[in-house]
């Protein structure tokens, strides 16, 4: 395994910060929510799994030599900003919505999108209700009540949609998403109202009877999610950018972790640069250059990693949808590598 010495460059030096960090510890540090199933939960021997841990190690394999040189830090929807602020983690991956009043004014900055999802609403199938059109109609006959977490953008969303469509929730607020859960699945509320994605594995792994409960079809805001750094480094800022859009290239390629070794013989002089085949790949991030190679390697693309955690090859089963590359009608795209 590369040792964390080498993965500096020879020549220009690297800017103090971030990177020097994770080298002289040989670790990075990564502030996780627990978001449910397929995002980002501790499975039973105490290992976090899903897709924003998995880019933690993707991460890590590139900073740090190895996948598995990372120490994840719980945090929450409330204290994720502060922790990360107050250098207790190098990065935050998790469900945290990029906004322009985020991006300007809370000292942090948001390198990439790594999930397009939107907020959405989960109710009890026994109310049946199962659309938008459901609720509006319920609610005009009756008390609806949905549960929501404070200080989070799904409560700003719902105000929002309560204010502009005029539908008359009721809305219970809560300090936690455990706290959300617990209250919604007690039938303390009759809605619960959070990322799609993210209400999927949560119905999976926190429901009494997941056939009880149906996540409406269409959704009421645009969250864009992606991985958190502090606004005082910018190349750590591009670092966490291209191990991700590494991912993407990665799929749009076709590169997996199985072929990788091989494609380095490429005749795709942008696939060889993107598995250490020329020099200089990782200059510019202050990495060596096969950091690259080692994300795929180690971790897979961006499609491995998204059907592994929440696609056709995990138990939520979830469409691609936006999150599929720009050549299959989705939204993700990596710029080209350039000379």
């Amino acid at each position: 395994m590369l040792l964390v010495g080498t993965l500096l460059c020879v020549g220009e030096p690297a800017e103090a910060g971030t990177l020097e960090r994770v080298h002289d510890a040989g670790l990075l540090r990564c502030g996780v929510t627990a978001s449910g199933r397929g995002l980002s939960t501790m499975d039973q021997s105490g290992r976090w799994e899903g897709f924003y841990t998995d880019m933690c190690r993707a991460l890590a394999a590139a900073v740090a030599g190895g996948a598995d040189r990372v120490d994840f830090v719980e945090v929450t929807s409330a204290n994720r900003f502060d922790v990360l602020r107050r250098g207790e983690v190098d990065v935050v991956m998790g469900a945290t919505t990029w906004t322009q009043q985020r991006d300007t004014t809370l000292g942090v900055n948001f390198p990439v999108v790594y999930l397009y999802d939107g907020q959405s609403f989960m109710a009890h199938r026994s109310s049946g209700i199962a659309s938008l059109m459901d609720l509006a109609k319920l609610a005009a006959r009756t008390t609806v009540s949905v549960c929501v977490v404070e200080h989070t953008t799904s409560m700003r969303n719902l105000e929002a949609w309560l204010a502009q469509t005029g539908t008359p929730l009721a809305t219970k607020r809560t300090r936690s998403s455990d706290g959300a859960l617990s209250a919604f699945f007690n039938h303390h509320c009759d809605l619960i109202t959070n990322d799609r994605i993210g209400l999927y594995g949560k119905r999976l792994d926190d429901a009494p009877n997941g056939d009880g409960y149906v996540v409406f079809p269409e959704v009421i805001s645009k969250e864009p999610l992606g991985p958190m750094v502090r606004a005082d480094d910018k190349r750590w800022f591009d670092i966490v950018r291209w191990v991700v859009l590494a991912t993407v290239l990665a799929e749009e390629k076709r590169i997996t972790a199985a072929n990788a070794e091989a494609m380095k013989a490429s005749d795709d002089a942008e696939v060889r640069k993107l598995l250490g085949g020329r020099p200089g790949f990782g200059s510019g991030l202050g990495l060596d250059d096969a950091w690259g190679w080692r994300v795929i390697t180690q971790v897979g693309n961006y499609g491995e990693i998204y059907d592994r955690h929440l696609g056709k090859g995990s138990a939520l089963g979830i469409e691609r949808g936006p999150n599929a590359l720009w050549i299959n009608g989705g939204l993700l795209y990596a710029p080209p590598l350039g000379e």
